[in-house]
Protein backbone atom coordinates (compact mmCIF):
# COMPACT_ATOMS: atom_id res chain seq x y z
CA UNK A 1 0.00 0.00 0.00
CA UNK A 2 1.59 3.20 -0.67
CA UNK A 3 2.24 6.13 1.60
CA UNK A 4 -0.51 8.92 2.17
CA UNK A 5 1.31 12.18 1.67
CA UNK A 6 0.63 14.36 3.43
CA UNK A 7 -0.66 18.09 2.67
CA UNK A 8 2.31 19.91 2.27
CA UNK A 9 3.69 17.36 0.33
CA UNK A 10 0.59 17.07 -2.25
CA UNK A 11 1.17 21.18 -2.49
CA UNK A 12 4.71 20.63 -3.32
CA UNK A 13 4.07 18.14 -5.83
CA UNK A 14 1.57 20.55 -7.75
CA UNK A 15 4.13 23.23 -7.60
CA UNK A 16 6.74 21.53 -9.63
CA UNK A 17 4.30 20.15 -11.93
CA UNK A 18 0.57 21.16 -12.36
CA UNK A 19 -2.66 20.53 -10.86
CA UNK A 20 -4.51 18.47 -14.14
CA UNK A 21 -0.94 16.39 -14.18
CA UNK A 22 -0.49 15.74 -10.27
CA UNK A 23 -4.21 14.58 -10.63
CA UNK A 24 -4.21 12.35 -13.96
CA UNK A 25 -0.93 11.04 -11.55
CA UNK A 26 -3.15 10.34 -8.85
CA UNK A 27 -6.22 8.13 -10.71
CA UNK A 28 -2.85 6.65 -12.78
CA UNK A 29 -1.77 5.33 -9.39
CA UNK A 30 -5.21 4.19 -8.20
CA UNK A 31 -6.42 2.74 -11.11
CA UNK A 32 -9.35 4.99 -12.20
CA UNK A 33 -7.27 5.96 -15.53
CA UNK A 34 -6.05 2.92 -17.67
CA UNK A 35 -2.54 3.51 -18.97
CA UNK A 36 -1.26 2.10 -21.99
CA UNK A 37 1.43 2.30 -24.27
CA UNK A 38 -0.10 4.49 -26.63
CA UNK A 39 -1.66 7.81 -24.28
CA UNK A 40 -4.80 8.97 -24.70
CA UNK A 41 -5.21 12.70 -26.11
CA UNK A 42 -5.72 14.13 -22.74
CA UNK A 43 -2.89 12.58 -21.62
CA UNK A 44 -0.98 13.96 -23.71
CA UNK A 45 -2.20 17.41 -23.78
CA UNK A 46 -1.94 17.81 -20.07
CA UNK A 47 1.91 16.43 -20.49
CA UNK A 48 2.58 19.40 -22.91
CA UNK A 49 0.72 21.78 -20.37
CA UNK A 50 2.73 20.30 -18.25
CA UNK A 51 6.11 20.99 -20.33
CA UNK A 52 4.90 24.37 -21.29
CA UNK A 53 4.31 25.82 -18.19
CA UNK A 54 7.62 24.66 -17.12
CA UNK A 55 9.42 26.23 -20.45
CA UNK A 56 7.51 29.50 -19.33
CA UNK A 57 8.73 29.75 -15.84
CA UNK A 58 12.02 29.60 -17.00
CA UNK A 59 11.35 32.17 -19.32
CA UNK A 60 9.38 34.60 -17.12
CA UNK A 61 12.11 33.69 -14.24
CA UNK A 62 15.03 34.61 -17.36
CA UNK A 63 12.95 37.66 -17.57
CA UNK A 64 12.48 38.35 -14.26
CA UNK A 65 16.66 37.77 -13.52
CA UNK A 66 17.21 39.97 -16.61
CA UNK A 67 14.83 42.49 -15.74
CA UNK A 68 16.12 42.90 -12.03
CA UNK A 69 19.61 42.92 -13.46
CA UNK A 70 20.91 46.35 -12.29
CA UNK A 71 19.77 46.01 -8.58
CA UNK A 72 21.28 43.00 -8.83
CA UNK A 73 24.66 44.46 -9.97
CA UNK A 74 24.39 46.77 -7.02
CA UNK A 75 24.00 44.04 -4.74
CA UNK A 76 26.63 42.36 -5.61
CA UNK A 77 28.61 45.73 -5.34
CA UNK A 78 27.14 46.58 -2.12
CA UNK A 79 28.23 42.89 -1.06
CA UNK A 80 31.99 43.37 -2.75
CA UNK A 81 32.58 46.76 -1.05
CA UNK A 82 31.38 45.39 2.58
CA UNK A 83 33.89 42.90 2.13
CA UNK A 84 36.27 45.15 0.86
CA UNK A 85 35.69 47.53 3.61
CA UNK A 86 35.70 44.28 6.70
CA UNK A 87 39.28 43.46 5.05
CA UNK A 88 40.30 46.97 5.24
CA UNK A 89 40.06 46.94 8.80
CA UNK A 90 40.91 44.03 9.61
CA UNK A 91 44.20 44.93 7.89
CA UNK A 92 44.56 48.10 9.79
CA UNK A 93 43.93 46.24 12.96
CA UNK A 94 46.60 44.33 12.08
CA UNK A 95 49.22 46.61 11.01
CA UNK A 96 48.24 48.78 14.11
CA UNK A 97 48.73 45.83 16.08
CA UNK A 98 52.13 45.23 14.27
CA UNK A 99 53.24 48.70 15.02
CA UNK A 100 52.50 48.39 18.58
CA UNK A 101 54.48 45.51 18.78
CA UNK A 102 57.20 47.36 16.94
CA UNK A 103 57.53 50.35 19.00
CA UNK A 104 56.79 48.06 22.33
CA UNK A 105 60.12 46.09 21.38
CA UNK A 106 61.48 49.39 19.92
CA UNK A 107 61.02 50.61 23.39
CA UNK A 108 62.61 47.60 24.94
CA UNK A 109 65.55 47.29 22.51
CA UNK A 110 66.43 50.90 23.30
CA UNK A 111 66.70 50.26 27.52
CA UNK A 112 68.75 47.64 26.96
CA UNK A 113 70.77 48.64 24.11
CA UNK A 114 72.68 50.85 21.98
CA UNK A 115 72.49 50.19 18.28
CA UNK A 116 72.86 53.10 16.43
CA UNK A 117 74.93 56.75 17.52
CA UNK A 118 75.10 57.88 13.96
CA UNK A 119 77.37 58.10 10.50
CA UNK A 120 80.56 56.56 10.91
CA UNK A 121 80.47 55.41 14.32
CA UNK A 122 77.47 52.59 14.54
CA UNK A 123 78.82 50.10 12.46
CA UNK A 124 80.03 47.99 15.49
CA UNK A 125 77.62 48.55 18.23
CA UNK A 126 75.95 44.85 17.48
CA UNK A 127 79.22 43.17 18.42
CA UNK A 128 78.82 42.78 21.91
CA UNK A 129 81.40 40.17 23.20
CA UNK A 130 84.25 41.39 25.48
CA UNK A 131 87.58 39.64 26.04
CA UNK A 132 87.22 38.33 29.45
CA UNK A 133 90.54 37.07 29.68
CA UNK A 134 92.17 40.15 28.62
CA UNK A 135 90.62 42.73 30.87
CA UNK A 136 90.62 40.72 34.07
CA UNK A 137 94.62 40.64 32.95
CA UNK A 138 94.59 44.31 33.02
CA UNK A 139 92.24 44.36 36.26
CA UNK A 140 89.70 46.21 33.86
CA UNK A 141 86.23 46.37 35.12
CA UNK A 142 83.90 43.92 32.84
CA UNK A 143 80.61 44.39 31.75
CA UNK A 144 78.33 41.90 30.43
CA UNK A 145 75.95 44.52 28.70
CA UNK A 146 76.07 48.25 28.20
CA UNK A 147 72.92 48.79 30.46
CA UNK A 148 75.73 46.92 33.33
CA UNK A 149 78.26 49.86 31.88
CA UNK A 150 75.00 52.27 31.67
CA UNK A 151 74.43 51.16 36.21
CA UNK A 152 77.44 51.71 36.75
CA UNK A 153 78.23 55.34 36.01
CA UNK A 154 74.85 56.28 37.33
CA UNK A 155 73.19 57.30 33.94
CA UNK A 156 70.96 55.29 31.45
CA UNK A 157 71.20 54.95 27.82
CA UNK A 158 69.26 57.41 26.94
CA UNK A 159 71.45 59.88 28.47
CA UNK A 160 74.43 58.36 26.88
CA UNK A 161 72.69 58.30 23.53
CA UNK A 162 72.32 62.36 24.35
CA UNK A 163 75.98 62.83 24.91
CA UNK A 164 77.61 60.44 22.71
CA UNK A 165 75.41 61.12 19.31
CA UNK A 166 77.72 62.04 16.38
CA UNK A 167 75.70 64.90 14.60
CA UNK A 168 77.52 66.94 11.25
CA UNK A 169 75.06 69.62 12.93
CA UNK A 170 73.89 69.91 15.74
CA UNK A 171 72.14 72.76 18.19
CA UNK A 172 73.81 70.76 21.31
CA UNK A 173 77.78 71.45 22.28
CA UNK A 174 79.08 69.48 24.95
CA UNK A 175 82.06 71.17 24.89
CA UNK A 176 83.40 74.48 25.85
CA UNK A 177 85.77 75.77 23.53
CA UNK A 178 88.67 78.80 23.52
CA UNK A 179 92.04 79.44 22.72
CA UNK A 180 94.53 80.23 24.81
CA UNK A 181 98.11 81.79 23.87
CA UNK A 182 101.13 79.51 23.32
CA UNK A 183 104.41 80.35 25.38
CA UNK A 184 106.66 79.97 21.74
CA UNK A 185 103.54 82.32 19.57
CA UNK A 186 100.17 81.45 18.38
CA UNK A 187 97.21 80.00 19.99
CA UNK A 188 96.01 76.83 21.34
CA UNK A 189 92.56 75.65 20.66
CA UNK A 190 91.31 74.20 23.97
CA UNK A 191 87.88 72.37 24.30
CA UNK A 192 87.04 71.38 28.05
CA UNK A 193 83.67 69.07 28.62
CA UNK A 194 80.77 70.14 29.89
CA UNK A 195 79.86 68.75 33.14
CA UNK A 196 78.04 65.83 32.26
CA UNK A 197 80.50 64.45 30.19
CA UNK A 198 82.91 65.43 32.15
CA UNK A 199 82.05 63.35 34.51
CA UNK A 200 82.28 60.43 32.28
CA UNK A 201 85.62 61.17 30.71
CA UNK A 202 86.68 61.22 34.68
CA UNK A 203 85.01 57.93 34.83
CA UNK A 204 86.82 56.26 32.53
CA UNK A 205 90.11 58.05 33.47
CA UNK A 206 89.71 56.28 37.12
CA UNK A 207 88.27 53.26 36.46
CA UNK A 208 90.06 51.90 33.27
CA UNK A 209 92.96 54.10 31.56
CA UNK A 210 94.92 54.58 35.61
CA UNK A 211 94.77 51.06 35.83
CA UNK A 212 96.95 50.36 32.76
CA UNK A 213 101.35 51.07 33.74
CA UNK A 214 102.96 53.34 31.84
CA UNK A 215 106.86 52.39 30.91
CA UNK A 216 109.66 54.27 32.80
CA UNK A 217 110.64 56.82 29.64
CA UNK A 218 107.15 58.56 30.33
CA UNK A 219 107.16 61.31 32.75
CA UNK A 220 103.66 63.64 31.81
CA UNK A 221 100.76 63.06 33.23
CA UNK A 222 101.71 60.28 35.59
CA UNK A 223 101.39 60.21 39.43
CA UNK A 224 104.52 60.76 41.39
CA UNK A 225 106.26 61.83 37.63
CA UNK A 226 106.79 65.10 36.86
CA UNK A 227 109.22 67.60 34.60
CA UNK A 228 111.89 67.36 37.30
CA UNK A 229 112.17 63.46 36.87
CA UNK A 230 111.39 63.50 33.25
CA UNK A 231 114.62 66.19 33.04
CA UNK A 232 116.81 64.21 35.93
CA UNK A 233 118.15 61.58 33.46
CA UNK A 234 119.48 64.21 31.36
CA UNK A 235 121.67 65.95 33.78
CA UNK A 236 125.14 67.11 33.47
CA UNK A 237 125.30 65.81 29.70
CA UNK A 238 127.44 66.73 26.90
CA UNK A 239 124.74 66.51 24.99
CA UNK A 240 120.71 67.25 25.08
CA UNK A 241 118.78 67.22 22.35
CA UNK A 242 114.75 68.01 22.69
CA UNK A 243 112.18 67.48 19.89
CA UNK A 244 108.43 68.57 19.50
CA UNK A 245 106.01 66.57 18.35
CA UNK A 246 103.66 68.45 16.17
CA UNK A 247 99.39 68.82 17.01
CA UNK A 248 100.17 65.69 19.48
CA UNK A 249 96.40 65.74 20.57
CA UNK A 250 94.85 66.72 17.35
CA UNK A 251 97.23 63.56 16.05
CA UNK A 252 95.07 61.00 17.80
CA UNK A 253 92.02 60.13 15.79
CA UNK A 254 88.54 58.59 17.39
CA UNK A 255 89.34 55.21 15.71
CA UNK A 256 92.90 55.38 17.26
CA UNK A 257 91.43 55.72 20.76
CA UNK A 258 88.38 53.35 19.96
CA UNK A 259 90.87 50.90 18.96
CA UNK A 260 93.20 51.60 22.02
CA UNK A 261 90.04 50.07 24.49
CA UNK A 262 89.35 47.04 22.11
CA UNK A 263 92.97 46.29 22.32
CA UNK A 264 91.82 46.29 26.11
CA UNK A 265 89.36 43.54 25.83
CA UNK A 266 86.15 45.67 25.26
CA UNK A 267 83.88 44.67 22.74
CA UNK A 268 83.21 47.00 19.44
CA UNK A 269 80.09 48.38 21.50
CA UNK A 270 81.77 49.39 24.43
CA UNK A 271 84.87 50.71 22.36
CA UNK A 272 83.00 52.65 20.38
CA UNK A 273 80.82 54.28 23.36
CA UNK A 274 84.33 54.89 25.14
CA UNK A 275 86.10 56.19 21.96
CA UNK A 276 83.45 59.09 21.38
CA UNK A 277 83.62 59.47 25.28
CA UNK A 278 86.65 60.76 24.97
CA UNK A 279 87.13 62.24 21.41
CA UNK A 280 85.83 65.74 20.14
CA UNK A 281 85.37 67.17 16.60
CA UNK A 282 85.98 70.54 16.30
CA UNK A 283 82.69 72.82 15.70
CA UNK A 284 81.79 76.09 14.04
CA UNK A 285 79.22 78.22 15.21
CA UNK A 286 76.86 79.29 13.11
CA UNK A 287 73.39 81.34 13.78
CA UNK A 288 70.54 80.95 11.42
CA UNK A 289 66.95 82.45 11.68
CA UNK A 290 67.92 83.37 15.64
CA UNK A 291 69.07 79.33 16.16
CA UNK A 292 72.49 78.88 16.88
CA UNK A 293 73.77 75.78 15.28
CA UNK A 294 77.45 73.62 15.41
CA UNK A 295 78.81 72.58 12.87
CA UNK A 296 81.39 69.90 12.38
CA UNK A 297 84.79 71.11 11.21
CA UNK A 298 86.53 68.14 10.80
CA UNK A 299 86.89 64.17 12.56
CA UNK A 300 86.64 63.40 16.43
CA UNK A 301 90.64 63.69 17.54
CA UNK A 302 91.57 63.64 21.03
CA UNK A 303 90.87 66.67 22.43
CA UNK A 304 93.39 69.51 24.64
CA UNK A 305 90.97 69.77 27.83
CA UNK A 306 89.65 66.84 28.66
CA UNK A 307 91.26 65.05 31.88
CA UNK A 308 91.30 61.50 30.13
CA UNK A 309 93.17 63.00 27.02
CA UNK A 310 96.75 62.63 28.81
CA UNK A 311 96.39 59.27 29.43
CA UNK A 312 94.88 58.27 26.49
CA UNK A 313 97.73 59.77 24.73
CA UNK A 314 100.24 57.86 26.80
CA UNK A 315 98.59 54.66 26.01
CA UNK A 316 98.54 55.48 22.07
CA UNK A 317 102.35 56.36 22.43
CA UNK A 318 103.14 52.76 23.67
CA UNK A 319 104.62 51.62 20.60
CA UNK A 320 106.02 54.64 20.22
CA UNK A 321 108.17 54.81 23.04
CA UNK A 322 108.72 51.22 22.66
CA UNK A 323 110.50 52.18 19.29
CA UNK A 324 112.48 54.96 20.16
CA UNK A 325 113.79 53.53 23.35
CA UNK A 326 115.53 50.82 21.35
CA UNK A 327 116.93 53.80 18.81
CA UNK A 328 117.72 55.60 21.76
CA UNK A 329 119.69 52.11 23.48
CA UNK A 330 121.11 51.47 19.91
CA UNK A 331 122.37 54.90 19.24
CA UNK A 332 123.72 55.29 23.37
CA UNK A 333 120.88 57.93 24.15
CA UNK A 334 118.78 58.12 27.29
CA UNK A 335 115.21 58.74 26.41
CA UNK A 336 112.62 60.58 28.36
CA UNK A 337 109.36 62.23 27.12
CA UNK A 338 107.25 64.59 28.70
CA UNK A 339 103.89 64.67 26.73
CA UNK A 340 105.03 66.12 22.94
CA UNK A 341 108.41 66.78 24.22
CA UNK A 342 110.96 64.36 23.58
CA UNK A 343 113.96 64.14 24.94
CA UNK A 344 118.13 62.86 23.84
CA UNK A 345 121.26 63.14 25.68
CA UNK A 346 124.42 61.45 25.61
CA UNK A 347 128.02 62.04 26.07
CA UNK A 348 130.59 63.92 23.68
CA UNK A 349 132.36 61.37 22.19
CA UNK A 350 128.85 59.77 20.78
CA UNK A 351 128.14 62.98 18.64
CA UNK A 352 128.79 61.00 15.50
CA UNK A 353 125.21 59.73 16.25
CA UNK A 354 123.11 62.42 16.43
CA UNK A 355 122.20 62.71 12.71
CA UNK A 356 121.24 59.16 12.44
CA UNK A 357 119.14 59.02 15.19
CA UNK A 358 117.45 62.39 14.23
CA UNK A 359 116.61 60.29 10.94
CA UNK A 360 115.56 56.98 12.21
CA UNK A 361 113.73 58.99 15.10
CA UNK A 362 111.60 60.81 12.01
CA UNK A 363 110.79 57.62 10.83
CA UNK A 364 109.32 56.02 13.60
CA UNK A 365 107.59 59.33 14.57
CA UNK A 366 105.62 59.20 11.18
CA UNK A 367 105.20 55.34 10.86
CA UNK A 368 103.34 55.70 14.41
CA UNK A 369 100.50 58.41 12.75
CA UNK A 370 102.26 61.64 14.50
CA UNK A 371 104.30 64.68 12.92
CA UNK A 372 107.97 65.88 14.01
CA UNK A 373 107.87 69.67 14.42
CA UNK A 374 110.59 71.10 11.83
CA UNK A 375 110.93 74.13 14.17
CA UNK A 376 111.44 72.66 17.40
CA UNK A 377 114.09 70.35 17.50
CA UNK A 378 117.14 71.59 19.15
CA UNK A 379 120.66 70.35 19.72
CA UNK A 380 122.40 71.63 23.01
CA UNK A 381 125.57 71.60 23.83
CA UNK A 382 127.70 71.37 27.20
CA UNK A 383 128.77 75.57 27.69
CA UNK A 384 125.47 76.46 26.54
CA UNK A 385 122.45 76.57 28.30
CA UNK A 386 120.75 73.23 28.06
CA UNK A 387 116.99 72.86 29.47
CA UNK A 388 114.32 69.66 29.41
CA UNK A 389 110.83 70.88 29.73
CA UNK A 390 112.12 74.09 31.05
CA UNK A 391 114.43 72.98 33.55
CA UNK A 392 118.21 73.95 33.25
CA UNK A 393 120.02 70.35 33.54
CA UNK A 394 123.79 71.58 32.72
CA UNK A 395 125.05 71.10 36.69
CA UNK A 396 122.22 70.82 38.33
CA UNK A 397 118.26 71.40 38.15
CA UNK A 398 117.43 74.48 38.66
CA UNK A 399 115.60 77.28 36.48
CA UNK A 400 116.84 79.74 33.48
CA UNK A 401 118.67 82.41 35.55
CA UNK A 402 117.54 85.03 33.04
CA UNK A 403 113.75 84.27 33.48
CA UNK A 404 114.34 84.27 37.10
CA UNK A 405 115.86 87.77 37.13
CA UNK A 406 112.62 88.64 34.88
CA UNK A 407 110.61 87.70 37.31
CA UNK A 408 112.16 89.61 40.05
CA UNK A 409 112.40 92.83 37.32
CA UNK A 410 108.50 92.06 37.03
CA UNK A 411 107.53 91.74 40.98
CA UNK A 412 109.60 94.92 42.21
CA UNK A 413 107.47 96.99 39.19
CA UNK A 414 104.59 95.60 40.02
CA UNK A 415 105.45 96.66 43.46
CA UNK A 416 106.83 99.58 42.83
CA UNK A 417 103.71 100.91 40.21
CA UNK A 418 101.06 98.24 40.84
CA UNK A 419 99.82 96.40 38.27
CA UNK A 420 98.80 98.38 35.48
CA UNK A 421 100.68 98.12 32.28
CA UNK A 422 102.34 95.34 33.62
CA UNK A 423 102.83 91.85 31.75
CA UNK A 424 104.44 88.50 31.88
CA UNK A 425 104.61 86.53 28.40
CA UNK A 426 101.74 86.20 26.63
CA UNK A 427 99.52 85.78 29.73
CA UNK A 428 96.21 87.20 29.98
CA UNK A 429 95.59 86.59 33.70
CA UNK A 430 98.09 88.10 35.35
CA UNK A 431 97.89 87.14 38.89
CA UNK A 432 97.55 83.53 37.79
CA UNK A 433 100.65 83.41 35.71
CA UNK A 434 102.14 84.67 38.10
CA UNK A 435 101.10 82.49 41.07
CA UNK A 436 101.73 79.73 38.52
CA UNK A 437 105.33 80.47 37.41
CA UNK A 438 106.07 80.53 41.34
CA UNK A 439 104.80 77.16 41.91
CA UNK A 440 106.74 76.23 38.47
CA UNK A 441 110.25 77.59 40.40
CA UNK A 442 108.68 76.22 44.00
CA UNK A 443 108.79 72.68 41.56
CA UNK A 444 112.96 73.05 41.30
CA UNK A 445 113.35 75.28 44.20
CA UNK A 446 111.64 75.75 47.30
CA UNK A 447 113.49 78.47 48.93
CA UNK A 448 113.25 80.76 46.15
CA UNK A 449 109.52 80.05 45.53
CA UNK A 450 109.11 80.87 49.26
CA UNK A 451 110.42 84.12 48.64
CA UNK A 452 108.29 85.31 45.96
CA UNK A 453 105.34 83.65 47.71
CA UNK A 454 105.97 86.49 50.49
CA UNK A 455 106.70 89.55 47.92
CA UNK A 456 103.54 88.24 46.22
CA UNK A 457 101.28 88.21 49.45
CA UNK A 458 103.15 92.15 49.93
CA UNK A 459 102.15 93.20 46.59
CA UNK A 460 98.41 92.16 46.87
CA UNK A 461 98.18 93.81 50.60
CA UNK A 462 99.38 96.87 48.86
CA UNK A 463 97.71 96.99 45.48
CA UNK A 464 94.95 94.11 45.65
CA UNK A 465 94.05 92.07 42.89
CA UNK A 466 95.00 92.81 39.15
CA UNK A 467 92.16 94.17 36.89
CA UNK A 468 90.92 90.70 34.86
CA UNK A 469 91.30 92.31 30.93
CA UNK A 470 87.91 92.60 29.52
CA UNK A 471 88.53 89.74 26.84
CA UNK A 472 89.16 87.28 29.46
CA UNK A 473 86.12 88.28 31.40
CA UNK A 474 83.73 87.77 28.52
CA UNK A 475 85.65 84.75 28.01
CA UNK A 476 84.90 83.64 31.66
CA UNK A 477 81.29 84.73 31.83
CA UNK A 478 80.38 82.97 28.46
CA UNK A 479 81.47 79.70 29.47
CA UNK A 480 79.92 79.91 33.28
CA UNK A 481 76.76 80.95 32.22
CA UNK A 482 76.75 78.37 28.83
CA UNK A 483 76.92 75.59 31.29
CA UNK A 484 74.29 77.15 33.55
CA UNK A 485 71.84 77.76 30.97
CA UNK A 486 72.38 74.45 29.55
CA UNK A 487 72.09 72.31 32.19
CA UNK A 488 69.98 74.03 35.09
CA UNK A 489 67.49 75.97 32.71
CA UNK A 490 68.07 79.01 34.79
CA UNK A 491 65.95 81.91 33.03
CA UNK A 492 67.99 85.05 34.13
CA UNK A 493 71.86 84.02 33.71
CA UNK A 494 73.79 84.05 37.09
CA UNK A 495 76.79 87.80 36.78
CA UNK A 496 79.57 86.49 38.43
CA UNK A 497 81.44 88.56 40.94
CA UNK A 498 84.30 91.48 39.80
CA UNK A 499 86.62 90.35 42.46
CA UNK A 500 89.25 88.97 41.02
CA UNK A 501 89.80 86.53 43.49
CA UNK A 502 86.70 84.48 42.28
CA UNK A 503 88.16 83.21 38.95
CA UNK A 504 91.08 81.56 40.60
CA UNK A 505 89.69 78.59 39.79
CA UNK A 506 90.21 79.62 35.85
CA UNK A 507 93.62 78.82 36.25
CA UNK A 508 93.86 76.97 33.21
CA UNK A 509 93.54 80.02 31.47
Amino acid sequence: MAEKLSRQQIYDRIRATSKESYILEEMQRLGFWESSDTPSLPEVLIKRELVANQELSNLLAQDRKYQNQEAMLKEMRKARMKLAKDKRALTKQKNKQKKDDKAANWTNIQQQQIIYLGNGVSGGLNQTESDVETLQKFNLPVFNQIVDFASAIGADLSTLRYLLYQRKVSRINHYHTFEIPKKTGGKRLISAPKSKLKALQLWVLENILNRIEINDHVHGFIKERSIISNAQPHLEKDIVINVDLKDFFPSISYKRVKGLFHKLGYSEQLATVFGLICTYAETEHVEMDGVSYYVQKGDRVLPQGSPASPEISNLIAFKLDKKITGLASKFNFVYTRYADDLSFSTSKDNEKNIAGLLFFLKKIIESEGFTMHPAKTHIMRKGNLQKVTGIVVNEKLNVQRDQLRKFRALLHNIESHGWNGQKWGNAKNLINAVEGYINFVKMVNKSKAAAFKVQLENIVAKHGYPAIEKELVEVKIETIVAEIVTEVKLETPIKPSNDAKQYDWWNIL
